[in-house]
């Protein structure tokens, strides 16, 4: 199931602020106990200072001199439990609660300090006083349970963390208004493609979206425009096929209504001879027809073919063209070093590719003439006849498509350089014709512009 973009973007941006606001409270609580601390340890040390000012020494003892009433109004809390102990050097406890936990003595004047006393944690205080008047030293000892700092730690945090919590939410819908906004773009895109026929595949406008997706819009204007090639080659593959299979269809109807007719069996055997040459000339085109629309798309990905040997695949085709050399009279020869030239590319497809530069070559050079194949450096594959060639002014209109010189001799179709130089213009190589150096023609298929593996070994 596919995920949308802005909830993936609300989740990438909510646990991040959730984060930052959880710290940001863990912060505030910690400031705001802090604060507690500083304000009620201020208020114990004043507590401590006031007991410590009524101990006084009476007939060689420490003793106080507030009455106990007033002792329980200093300390009284309505919140808190608050104990407290006075200590002298030598009189030993004064007054207090004796278990009150004391902290080292070897500590300063002024001592603030975390205790337990009877299961409650305390805050404590104990204030050192040298000679108070009793010739001994006075230790003053004040603590209190924590409610009221946890108290207020708490109003502290939440007046914090309500408009924290008011913020965050304002924040989110912000951000969810701005990712609306911002993937608006995407929506007028989809709408535009939405919106177009099928049949229009002209490229989307770089107004239409934002600069992050300029890329993804052009890659597909790219694949419209392959798309529109591709199906602008099928349109004009059925139109040409469509031409060029008619009349070969209508002749042999003609000839087969012909031969159905004919009584007398020589002429009936002729008949029969006809047909048979009208139904293979319609098999060959046939054929090359279909080779042609699988060399018009091309070879995708033919960086992932593997290397191959044109040297090997040109003797390997050129070896099977033998016998029929030697039916028509003609002097098939290969020429090649030992090197290997590797290219990256279809074999079936460069196959064909000198399947049919050999048929041309062997139907149109002649009896008694010569054709060499050959493979050099580069690599280049040629196939060189001394026939009567192609004169330089037509050369231009031999590629094209069902294109037949005039007074050609043979019943082909014009269809072998325009499927070759289809295969050659698919794996990135270029054909060309020119003379040969004895007369007759030369095609030249070079390989060295071509993408791949090209390295002769």
């Amino acid at each position: 199931m596919a995920t949308s973009l802005r909830a993936a973007l609300l989740r990438r941006l909510l646990w991040p602020l959730i984060g930052v606001s959880a710290l940001g409270g863990a912060i505030s609580y910690v400031v705001a106990q802090r604060f507690a601390n500083e304000t009620y340890d201020q208020w114990l040390l004043d507590t401590a200072r006031s007991l410590a000012q009524e101990v006084g020494g009476h007939d060689g003892t420490l003793r106080i001199d507030l009455p106990a009433s007033a002792v329980n109004m200093l300390v009284w809390d309505a919140l808190d439990t608050v104990l407290f102990r006075i200590d002298g050097s030598r009189t030993g406890l004064v007054a207090g609660e004796r278990a009150l936990p004391l902290p080292d003595p070897a500590g300063p004047m002024v001592q603030f300090y975390d205790t337990h006393h009877g299961g409650m944690a305390l805050r404590a205080v104990r204030v050192m006083l040298h000679d108070n008047g009793g010739g001994e030293d006075v230790s003053v000892t004040v603590a209190e349970t924590l409610n009221k700092r946890h108290r207020l730690a708490e109003r502290i945090l939440l007046s914090v963390l309500l408009p924290e919590a008011v913020l965050v939410l304002l924040t989110l819908w912000l951000v969810r208004r701005g990712i609306r906004r911002g993937l608006s773009p995407i929506a007028r895109l989809e709408h535009e493609v939405q919106a177009r026929d099928q049949n229009d595949l002209t490229p989307l406008r770089d107004d239409l979206a934002p600069g992050e997706l300029l890329p993804f819009t052009r890659a597909i204007n790219d694949l419209l425009a392959r798309l529109d090639l591709a199906i602008g080659l099928q349109r004009r593959f059925i139109a040409d096929a469509a031409h060029q299979l008619r009349t070969p269809l209508a002749a042999l109807k003609v000839e087969v209504e012909h031969a159905i007719r004919e009584k007398d069996p020589d002429r009936h055997a002729a008949a029969l001879g006809s047909l048979k040459r009208g139904i293979d000339r319609i098999a060959r085109l046939s054929n090359q027809l279909l080779l042609l629309a699988r060399a018009e798309q091309g070879i995708a990905g033919l960086a992932g073919h593997d290397a191959l040997d044109l040297s090997a695949l040109a003797q390997e085709v050129s070896g099977a063209w033998v016998p029929r050399s030697l039916a028509a009279g003609i002097d098939l020869g290969f020429e090649a070093d030992e090197r290997q030239h590797l290219i990256r590319g279809d074999a079936a497809l460069l196959g064909e590719l000198l399947n049919n530069l050999l048929d041309n070559a062997l139907r149109y050079a002649g009896k008694g003439s010569r054709v060499t194949v050959r493979v050099a450096d580069g690599p280049v594959l040629e196939v060189e006849d001394d026939g009567p060639g192609i004169p330089a002014d037509a050369r231009k209109a031999a590629l094209e498509r069902f294109n037949r010189l005039p007074a050609s001799p043979g019943d082909g179709s014009g269809l072998g350089l325009a499927i070759a130089q289809d295969i050659a213009q698919a794996h990135g190589a270029v054909l060309e014709l020119a003379d040969a150096p004895g007369g007759g023609l030369r095609v030249r298929v070079d390989f060295r512009k071509a993408d791949g593996v090209r390295r002769d070994r």
